[in-house]
């Protein structure tokens, strides 16, 4: 008997799926060098280069919400988790469709304010807009975009490269956006360390140019997007990898927090940045005669070290008292009841 959806992880879902479509699809083609288990496909359109196909659906009540969320907020953020895929494979964004279902009072002004976030990041990536679909909706906002991207086989990076042996690196803060919409749905007073934190939610930054680094640079070994958080994703990377890690808690980059916004958060930070998710950081392995070539920054974001890949199926967290313990995939899942 098949799973349901209130008793199933989403990644079983996808795996549930991909079987299904192996059965009745015909194996990959020479089209065809990547499919279904990574941030992006990847296919094989014209000699020296991998078109990059991914999509990402936004549904209002699950991943966003107009209370707190403006227009201009939500087309840039629909358009950055998109773009986060394609630094994900160390590739160059092209150009995207979206469709659009909204309710008939949201058809105009609304529409407009949504794409004018939307178009200044695609401005700022210098990614094209190709094309979409509008429609009625009787409920909520419903935003799907399928964004296309390139790069060269050779600089390729997916998740099931890692080695044991090799170094885990982060870029930037973890937790920051979580924290951020914590502090939204509270209504927190927009102070400038606030307003940070918020905005990290709202906007995240697609680390296009880090992935395009790495990839150029052939220093990652394996490399995914944290959209679900740092436990959930770090899972994804060694199970496609088929190895397990050990991370260093007083290693991982949290944000800076006063003690105003520590009293209105309601968990310790740590846990922010375990399990947070939408921070649209990047994760990778590096092996370790490469490592002293990854520099404490590229491309002016912030990169650190924060563990080790290792042989055995299992994933571990060490205290400050040096202290091991399992580190459980506990970011956000659709599916886990």
């Amino acid at each position: 008997m098949s799973a349901s959806p209130q008793n199933q992880s989403e990644l079983k879902l996808v795996k549930q799926v991909q079987r299904l479509a192996d059965q009745h699809l015909p194996k990959k083609t020479e089209q065809i060098a990547l499919q279904i288990g990574d941030d992006a496909a990847a296919l094989t359109q014209y000699p020296g280069k991998l078109t990059l196909i991914s999509t990402d659906a936004l549904v209002e009540g699950i991943h966003f919400d107009l209370h707190y969320m403006c227009p201009e907020d939500l087309g840039w953020k629909v358009l950055a988790v998109n773009l986060s895929d394609i630094a994900a494979m160390g590739g160059n964004p092209i150009g995207f469709t979206i469709s659009i279902a909204v309710p008939p009072l949201k058809s105009g002004a609304f529409l407009t304010r949504m794409y004018k976030g939307m178009m200044e990041l695609a401005t700022n990536t210098k990614t094209v807009l190709l094309g979409g679909d509008t429609s009625a909706s009787p409920g909520p906002v419903f935003l799907n975009l399928t964004i296309l991207g390139n790069v060269k086989p050779t600089e390729l990076i997916t998740r099931k490269g890692a080695q044991p042996g090799d170094k885990i690196f982060v870029t930037g803060e973890l937790g920051v956006s979580a924290i951020g919409l914590e502090l939204l749905r509270l209504g927190a007073v927009r102070s400038k360390a606030v307003t940070h934190l918020m905005s990290q939610h709202l906007r995240p930054q697609p680390r296009i140019k880090v992935g395009r680094w790495l990839a150029k640079n052939h220093c990652a070994s394996a490399l995914l997007d944290l959209s679900d958080g740092l436990s959930t994703d770090l899972s994804h990377l060694c199970k496609a990898s088929n190895v397990g890690a050990v991370i260093d808690s007083k290693k991982i980059p949290l944000p800076t927090v006063n003690s105003t916004m520590s009293s209105l958060v309601s968990k310790p930070l740590l846990d922010y940045g375990l399990n947070g998710g939408e921070d649209y950081e990047l994760l990778f392995s590096v092996p370790a005669k490469k490592e002293i070539q990854v520099p404490n920054k590229i491309e002016g974001v912030t990169v650190k070290q924060i563990g080790y890949v290792t042989d055995k199926p299992e994933i571990c967290l060490t205290n400050e008292e040096g202290r091991v313990r399992p580190l459980l995939p506990q970011g956000f899942d659709h599916f886990r009841g």
